[in-house]
């Protein structure tokens, strides 16, 4: 219910300006139980749709690291959960103004980006390779 509520961006504005809802939903990127985490990053998603509440989420310190870490950790094994964490990520990369992008973007996030998408093309070569 939580996930379709956060399509408004009303009720968004809302939920980004509560701490404690910022701080509880990063928490549930390190669950264990994937369906929790899946259903966590289609709410980053629908929230880091509309333009002011996507700067105040990506502001939130912790949630690119975690995010970059829930697509290393479902890697190819979970493209679902893979693809929606991507799209996340994807979203958070749409800030108008580059000085925000780079302030909340920190080069140990992007080396750390890199590394999980350089071992994604990795894997997904030697699966090509060996359907060849």
């Amino acid at each position: 219910m939580l996930s379709n509520l956060s399509r408004h961006q009303v009720l968004c504005d809302h939920f980004v300006s509560d701490p404690t809802f910022l701080e509880a939903l990063t928490i549930v990127l390190d669950h264990t139980l994937r369906d929790l985490v899946f259903y966590s990053v289609g709410i980053i998603i629908n929230v880091t749709l509309h333009e002011d509440t996507r700067e105040k989420i990506v502001q939130k310190q912790n949630v690119i690291p975690k995010l970059i870490d829930v697509l290393r950790d479902s890697n190819i094994e979970d493209i679902d959960l893979s693809k929606v964490a991507a799209k996340a990520l994807h979203n958070m990369t749409q800030i108008k103004s580059s000085s925000a992008l780079s302030e909340f973007w920190s080069n140990e996030s992007i080396s750390k980006l890199e590394e999980v998408l350089q071992s994604l093309g990795d894997e997904l070569d030697s699966i090509m390779v060996s359907v060849l």
